[in-house]
């Protein structure tokens, strides 16, 4: 009976290990090396909206993600200073000083920034995290799930979008 009790023992401790072995696959910082798209003849393609950007993605091997990417010339943007962008009068203040051309501007730029947090899973039977989105920087996007694919070729994690034609190549970082 000992044996039994000891053997069903391992066998449970070994399931729940693996599970956590393999959200530890993807644990880390990465940097984003080029997003894809694949075109109609089944060709991936550089994405435009990041080519020349920036972007990062981390894994915390507890369940927690992030990511930001930005487009080419994002940081460059001249806006506020650190401290005037926390404080809502002196935003409101810029705002409603800006001609509707520097709106325009603003808002372009502002939309070269993309970014949420979010709780991971893994699925049991197939390399795919599971982000739980929790906030975002696109409004429509808060608390929806967004499922990814994912494969290696040594340092670099490629997570590919399942209900669609995209992919994004990250490489570790150290």
């Amino acid at each position: 009976m000992r044996i039994i009790t000891v053997i069903a023992a391992i066998l449970f401790l070994s399931a729940c290990n693996t599970k956590k072995d393999k959200r530890h696959l993807l644990t880390g910082m990465y940097k984003l090396v080029i997003a894809e798209n694949m075109d109609s003849a089944g060709v991936w393609r550089q994405d435009p909206w990041s080519k020349g950007g920036t972007g990062y993605i981390v894994y915390d091997g507890l369940g927690h993600m992030a990511v930001h990417i930005t487009r080419a010339g994002y940081k460059d943007y001249q806006w506020l200073n650190r401290t005037d962008a926390l404080s809502v009068e002196k935003i409101n203040a810029h705002i409603d000083s800006m001609s509707v051309d520097e709106l325009k501007a603003a808002v372009k730029e502002f939309t070269g920034s993309y970014a949420y947090a979010a709780n991971y899973t893994m699925e049991d039977t197939a390399d795919v995290v599971v982000h739980h989105r929790l906030t975002a920087s696109t409004p429509a996007e808060w608390g929806t799930i967004a499922p990814r694919a994912f494969s290696f070729s040594g340092d670099t994690v490629i997570l590919r979008v399942l209900d669609g034609n995209r992919r994004l190549k990250w490489l570790k970082m150290e």
